[in-house]
């Protein structure tokens, strides 16, 4: 009991490396999952657009097009026949989308040809633009078999104009309800844990047990005829109950961050980050048997930590890198965590709890026992050569 609680007070000169770890992840892991998050509610509905509109052919066609864009969209002079200038005020914003009716469009459409009869400036950028380029296309086709039908120009622009004006009212609205289509806040938020966890039990725990190789320490407990395994088990047991507590409060924090999502898996996401903190552990407690060095402590960390941060999925997606890289990265465990992670965002929740999950949990808990394993083993052989 006593190597336990000298290992947690020892945590206190590790204080700040926990505050700006969390602070790192709460800033950075924010924007990550903002950026990337994608809901079924939010996946697209159809907007009424600034349209800019110039019309050079003055006619009687020309001038049904631009009534029909004005009952439908916001239509805006852009006070200019130039299509450089009105692709700049496009791409600043200044309105959304540009079409210009060029001379000759009437008699093009009354030929029956309505293919390239308007220009379009920036079009299909967004999904509404796309809409509404599809739109005046229909507009323009309706015409054409309207007068080809034997009806008069005016008769062929009512009728269209009224069939197009009365579709404009249904809202189109595209919701995709596979969840694998869909990335939500919690997922990058764990996601990007992935890093922020693996750093904080690699450093605080191995700066802490480092603790226990200090000379004056060391002597302390030698002395006190402790059995060498019961010296390790309260070693391990204090480190655990440091792992336990940060990773809760990450939980937490993420949890807090995400009130104004809708989360009905937060507990498998907590099983999978849990099962990481065993990883972590495991791995500090590797670091800690190869040097006592605070320094050499956080090169190493941030060396294995970073590497496989971007190797597995954390700050590039595993969808974005080669086949070989991919590969390699089922060899680290942070591989097969982000993947867990995936497996709880594209899984419908009654599905989660399956083999395959476990599996993954499964794969981290071995390397977690392969850290521990090497790391006792070393420091079991340092202490009989006297290293």
């Amino acid at each position: 009991m006593s190597v336990f609680n000298a290992i947690i007070k020892s945590l206190k000169a590790n204080i700040t490396t926990i505050i700006v770890y969390l602070a790192i992840f709460t800033v950075f892991g924010n924007m990550q999952a903002k950026a990337t998050v994608s809901t079924q509610e939010t996946t697209f509905e159809e907007a009424i657009i600034r349209v800019a509109v110039t019309d050079n052919d003055k006619s009687q066609l020309s001038k049904a097009v631009v009534d029909y864009l004005a009952e439908t969209q916001e239509v805006v002079d852009p006070k200019t026949d130039d299509p450089q200038v009105m692709n700049d005020n496009v791409r600043f914003l200044i309105y959304d989308y540009a079409l210009i009716i060029p001379e000759g469009f009437e008699e093009q459409i009354k030929s029956g040809n309505a293919e390239d009869a308007l220009t379009y400036i920036v079009p299909g950028t967004t999904m509404s633009q796309y809409l509404l380029t599809q739109k005046l296309n229909d507009y323009m086709q309706d015409i054409v078999i309207y007068l080809n039908s034997g009806y008069s120009e005016e008769e062929a622009i009512d009728l269209t104009h009224e069939q197009m004006v009365e579709l404009s009212k249904t809202q189109a609205t595209v919701i995709d309800e596979q969840e694998e289509n869909h990335r939500s806040f919690f997922t990058g938020m764990f996601t990007f844990n992935g890093y922020t966890m693996m750093m904080l039990l690699c450093i605080c725990g191995a700066c802490t047990l480092t603790f226990m190789k200090d000379r004056d320490v060391s002597n302390r407990i030698s002395v006190s005829g402790m059995h060498f395994f019961t010296r390790n088990l309260a070693t391990i047991a204090a480190v655990f109950f440091i792992g336990f507590v940060i990773t809760t409060v990450v939980i937490i924090v993420i949890q807090l961050m995400g009130m104004e999502y809708a989360n009905d898996k937060l507990l498998y996401y907590a099983i999978d980050t849990y099962t990481l903190m065993f990883v972590g552990l495991g791995m500090a407690y590797f670091i800690c048997s190869l040097t006592a060095n605070e320094n050499l402590i956080n090169m190493v960390a941030n060396m294995f930590v970073l590497s496989m941060s971007f190797l597995c999925g954390v700050f590039v997606d595993t969808q974005y890198l080669s086949d070989s890289i991919v590969k390699a990265a089922h060899f680290m465990p942070l591989y097969w965590y982000t993947t867990a992670i995936k497996f709880i965002n594209d899984t419908p929740i009654n599905n989660i709890w399956s083999r395959q999950f476990g599996t993954y949990l499964m794969i981290e808990i071995l390397f977690a026992a392969a850290f521990f394993m090497a790391g006792m083993i070393i420091s079991r052989k340092k202490e009989q050569y006297a290293i």
